[in-house]
């Protein structure tokens, strides 16, 4: 029932420890909005519209096209969406908490929802016009199930398939959800309550050096590993690129998650990780693994059957 895959995300979505201290101390059942699904939410999703099974969308957002492998810093947080005094609209707010409960409601889960919060580039000064609005619904997975590991690959599938699924736009920028355990650390500098209206971290337009160089040279080595996959696949190695996929799929995830723990998200790893999921090379890479599975596994019909 479940993805290998999945174990590539965990390192996708975690948090930093400030933020899990803080968010556990502002714990409150009486939270300002009604969020903890006692009814009163519609039947009706506030979906935009569906996506076609020919978009070819993965579950982790919109493919970008690479313009800088550097991301830019703003001076300003994204005023579509800020207000002057750095909170979030209102009617942004409240839309974002509808789909967020909308999207929860449907999993008929036992844990309340603690927190739901704004994550990412959107609450952050490296937003750029492609940017995802990452919505977090925050809950406790120990109240679902004791398999915490179990309960994590049930709501890391219940979040691709939604995000396959929907395209929910808001001031241009698409709508991702996650659930977020409780207990996770994250590495975002920028964490939005949207509950509580205020900011978990708040984040500032810092300085950072990092080596453009550096990160070209990274990438471009790992997207002609990807083509010699597909190059793999062309001359009909399905058993080749099966295993070359897996374990570069898993490479790319340690990578990845060496470098937040590192140096945060503008490490060179998390910023190669991004130029390969915005050119499309990730989801390329999965698109190898899978299809490549499909093709072992199959029996063709035989020719000449009598």
């Amino acid at each position: 029932m479940y993805l290998e895959e999945w174990e590539e995300f965990k390192s996708i979505l975690k948090e930093i420890e400030p933020y899990q201290e803080k968010v556990r101390n502002k714990i409150n059942p009486a939270f300002k909005r009604e969020t903890m699904l006692n009814g009163g939410i519609p039947n009706t999703a506030p979906y935009t519209h569906k996506i076609s099974a020919k978009s070819g969308k993965s579950g982790l957002g919109p493919m970008e096209e690479e313009v800088s492998l550097i991301p830019e810093i703003k001076e300003d947080l994204n005023r579509d969406i800020w207000n002057d005094d750095n909170r979030l609209k209102p009617e942004i707010a409240d839309r974002l908490v509808r789909i967020a409960e909308d999207f929860y409601k449907k999993l008929e889960l036992p844990a309340h929802i603690l927190n739901i919060t704004l994550t990412g580039s959107m609450a952050n000064y490296n937003w750029t016009d492609k940017s995802d609005l990452d919505v977090h619904i925050v809950i406790d997975y120990s109240a679902v199930d004791e398999d915490i590991e179990l309960v994590r690959k049930y709501l890391m599938e219940a979040k691709i398939n939604w995000n396959r699924s929907h395209e929910i736009m808001i001031k241009a920028h698409e709508v991702e959800i996650y659930v977020q355990n409780i207990n996770e650390p994250h590495h975002s500098t920028g964490v939005y309550s949207i509950l509580d209206e205020e900011w978990v971290i708040e984040p500032s337009p810092v300085d950072f050096e990092v080596s453009e160089d550096a990160v070209k040279q990274k990438t471009d080595g790992l997207r002609e590993a990807i083509k010699m996959i597909e190059k793999l696949q062309k001359e009909g190695k399905h058993e080749e690129v099966y295993g070359d996929s897996d374990r570069l799929k898993e490479k790319l995830r340690k990578f990845r998650q060496g470098g937040l723990e590192q140096g945060g998200e503008f490490s060179v790893e998390n910023l190669v990780f991004k130029a390969l999921r915005n050119g499309g090379e990730l989801e390329t890479l999965s698109n190898l693994k899978s299809e490549s599975y499909d093709t072992i596994m199959s029996i063709k019909e035989g020719k000449g059957k009598k």
